[in-house]
């Protein structure tokens, strides 16, 4: 069985990030900032924003230690805070760094604070460290949560009372505090420049604020409920989810496609989902690459029976897509890339490509498998088979 592409519902259905699969995900620090970025960081006790919203008093700041800047107890009247939740692993997060650090310098002048809170650590003695190296590129005060002894990650002070009663769950997320101590904004960090500049100058509209929350928290609640119909392949009602998605929130569309792709083919309506493919391809996700390489390894994943029709001109073009976004530096997706070339019948490229993941893999826990089907590409030339890669 390929240990390292375990089925794609269960892949996104909230699996713990160290046994994600790594053909969906492609490597680990991909898959994490994957995770991260699409709200599948890690399973909490659900309550989807029931206790802390927009224009909710903020909690209190119950941090473990501060590891840079001034610290900070408690909200001063009259001064705006950014209250960001990040981790030393994901990738995203450190797109924000130089955000954060740009708008504590622009409006320190103007009472604002920012405080970076280090959460869901699995090794918190490591994140001073990586705060240390950023040196002045983070130029804010940071934070660890408080997480008492015996407790997990995600049993920390901070995630108990802001993220998880804010049915909040992906990092990086910020929270925006006015001076009278409310949360006036709650969204993905990259995004907190053009809220915290209205909130500055006075003219943020909380009212408005607090109706666009309610579609935040009703689109997590959606991505929540993905989780459990991806695992029961329930694909119509994947279909109806994402639908209502895309309408509160069009930037989801491109984070649920590969689910699309997935319930159209396992529905049967194999030309719609060849269809959406190519369009994805050429547009939502043309500069992703783990999207695109989840795509071709569906289209041609040996543990799945050989569906009516393949199109496997298709998987090629999202596999070749997907190994030059990376440089032909990651050793799945050139696996994925050489099993493509195989069902194709090009056995030669697929010896030549296969030969190039194993070679990036060496080291790798799942190495093995890639020299098993490098063998088995080796013997299919020699003797030919039924075209079909072997799903051992």
């Amino acid at each position: 069985m390929r240990a390292f592409a375990t089925a794609l519902v269960a892949l996104l259905a909230s699996a713990p990030l160290g046994s994600a699969a790594r053909h969906a995900f492609a490597h680990d620090g991909a898959g994490r900032e994957r995770a991260c970025h699409d709200g599948a960081l890690r399973p909490l006790p659900p309550s989807l924003g029931e206790g802390l919203g927009v224009g909710d008093a903020a909690p209190k700041l119950r941090v473990g230690s501060w590891l840079k800047g001034d610290a900070v107890s408690a909200f001063e009247p009259g001064r705006v805070y950014v209250v960001e939740f990040w981790s030393t692993w994901c990738r995203p997060c450190e797109k924000s760094i130089p955000l954060l650090t740009s708008l504590q310098t622009r409006f320190a002048e103007q009472n604002v604070r920012v405080l970076g809170v280090s959460v869901f650590e699995d090794k918190p003695c490591e994140v001073s460290h990586y705060v240390a190296r950023q040196g002045e590129r983070m130029g804010y005060s940071v934070a660890t949560d408080s997480v008492l002894d015996g407790a997990t990650a995600s049993q920390g002070a901070m995630v108990l009372s802001w993220l998880r009663p804010s049915g909040e769950t992906s990092l990086p997320t910020a929270f925006l505090v006015d001076g009278s101590g409310t949360i006036v904004w709650i969204g993905d960090t990259l995004s907190v420049e053009r809220p915290l500049e209205q909130v500055v100058a006075g003219t943020w509209d909380l009212a408005q604020a607090k109706v666009e929350h309610q579609k935040r928290v009703r689109v997590h609640a959606l991505r929540a409920s993905l989780n459990v119909l991806l695992r029961e392949k329930q694909w119509e009602k994947v279909l109806e989810a994402i639908d209502e998605m895309r309408v509160l929130d069009p930037q989801t569309e491109a984070r649920t496609a590969v689910w699309r792709f997935t319930a159209l083919l396992n529905l049967g309506r194999e030309e719609e989902a060849w269809a959406f493919g190519r369009q994805a391809l050429e547009g939502l996700l043309k500069d992703d690459a783990l999207a695109l390489n989840v795509i071709a390894w569906t289209v041609v994943d040996p543990r799945v029976p050989a569906r009516r029709s393949r199109d496997l001109d298709f998987a090629l073009a999202a596999a070749e897509r997907a190994a030059e976004l990376t440089e032909r530096r990651n050793p799945a997706i050139l696996d994925t890339l050489a099993v493509v070339h195989f069902e194709r019948g090009s056995v030669a490229l697929a010896i030549a490509t296969e030969e190039e993941a194993v070679a990036l893999a060496e080291g790798q826990a799942w190495a093995a498998e890639l020299r098993e089907r490098l063998e088995l590409f080796r013997r299919a030339r020699r003797a030919p088979s039924d075209g079909r890669v072997s799903a051992r």
